[in-house]
């Protein structure tokens, strides 16, 4: 979980690997989340739904009964030339709505 706007930038582009599970809630500023990928085995439900629930938290939205989350694999997160620390684009994304909860 990425803490501030450098934090993010140094998790997704330095750290993830292209197949973690990548994880923002929407349209606010907040923190990058990663699940890393165990090869071979896809990264259940319940443990997507708990990692986003922390990036609702580390959000702008931590105080909304519901937040939608954006959930891709880091190969389809991108940054371009001149975007502000922790701006990216994302790619072929689904949403999630979940509730915020802090990492316990």
């Amino acid at each position: 979980i990425g803490k501030n706007a450098k934090q993010n930038d140094l998790l997704t582009l330095k750290f993830a690997k292209p197949n973690d599970t990548w994880l923002h809630a929407k349209d606010v500023t907040g923190s990058h989340v990663v699940i890393k990928e165990i090869p071979g085995q896809q990264v259940p439900e319940y443990i997507i739904e708990e990692a986003a629930s922390y990036a609702a938290f580390y959000s702008k939205r931590k105080n909304d009964t519901l937040c939608p989350v954006m959930v891709t694999k880091k190969k389809y997160v991108r940054k371009k030339k001149g975007l502000p620390p922790g701006a990216v684009i994302v790619e072929k994304e689904r949403v999630i709505l979940v509730e915020p909860s802090p990492v316990s």
